[in-house]
């Protein structure tokens, strides 16, 4: 028996494959909302009650969507930005943490080994101290994440390879400051202030990242520039 094939007009229209979404975007932007807010506060923006506010933000769009869009990330194969959204995703989340139990609970602590009702000054000037001490310690460790990134963002494009030198830079500077606290627990003011600035420069190169990506691709040409690093995306890159 023969088979007729369908003429063309006849046969049903091809489905196209749904586009897939970038997941970094959506991290990249709560990554640079978040280092915006604390390198506002960190340079004096904000008194330390105002702070406060930057919790919602640190938790929410820094930690938990960051941390979801990784996620996603992972399950469409794009490991760099799997590992980079999980992880600082992770970070914002503990940055949290930190801000709402970690610190009063090392500062209790450190109070009350003193088993007095009213702790003396020098008392509470090394609870200041010890936890300056430990986030300069705990930011070491992210140093050594960061640089990592760093490393591996060569294979991408010239402005998140600088996103990720800034990042280096603020950390270091802040493990400077803290690291360096007086016995009183009060940061280097110099190297805390310049963590703050470089913080916010890193914000506006992450929310540059973003109008990049969402805008080259809704409006369909590269309007902003990211400069890929690798020839092979270069080539791509270039305007038909």
């Amino acid at each position: 028996m023969s088979v007729t094939s369908l003429p063309e007009t006849s046969r049903p229209p091809a489905t196209a494959a749904p586009h897939p979404g970038h997941a970094l975007v959506i991290g990249a932007a709560g990554f640079a909302l978040c280092s915006l807010a604390l390198g506002l506060s960190t340079v004096g923006a904000m008194n330390a009650a105002g702070s406060s506010i930057i919790l919602s933000g640190t938790f929410f769009y820094g930690g938990i969507v960051q941390l979801v869009a990784g996620f996603f990330a992972l399950a469409a194969g794009a490991t760099f930005a799997a590992a980079f959204l999980t992880a600082y995703g992770a970070f914002w989340l503990a940055y949290t943490a930190i801000q709402v139990w970690v610190v009063p609970h090392i500062v209790a602590t450190v109070l009350s080994a003193a088993g007095t009702a009213a702790p003396s000054p020098a008392l509470q000037a090394q609870a200041g101290h010890d936890v300056v001490q430990a986030l300069g310690v705990f930011l070491i460790t992210w140093l050594v994440v960061t640089l990592i990134f760093t490393v591996a963002s060569l294979g991408t494009n010239a402005v998140t390879l600088l996103a990720f030198i800034l990042l280096a830079v603020t950390i270091v500077l802040l493990i400077v400051a803290y690291l360096g606290a007086s016995a009183a627990g009060a940061p280097v003011s110099g190297a805390l202030h310049g963590a703050g600035w470089a913080e916010i420069v890193l914000a506006a190169v992450a929310f540059y990242i973003v109008l990049a990506e969402l805008a080259n691709e809704t409006l369909q040409r590269p309007l902003f520039p990211l400069f890929p690093l690798r020839r092979a995306d270069r080539a791509v890159a270039q305007p038909a």
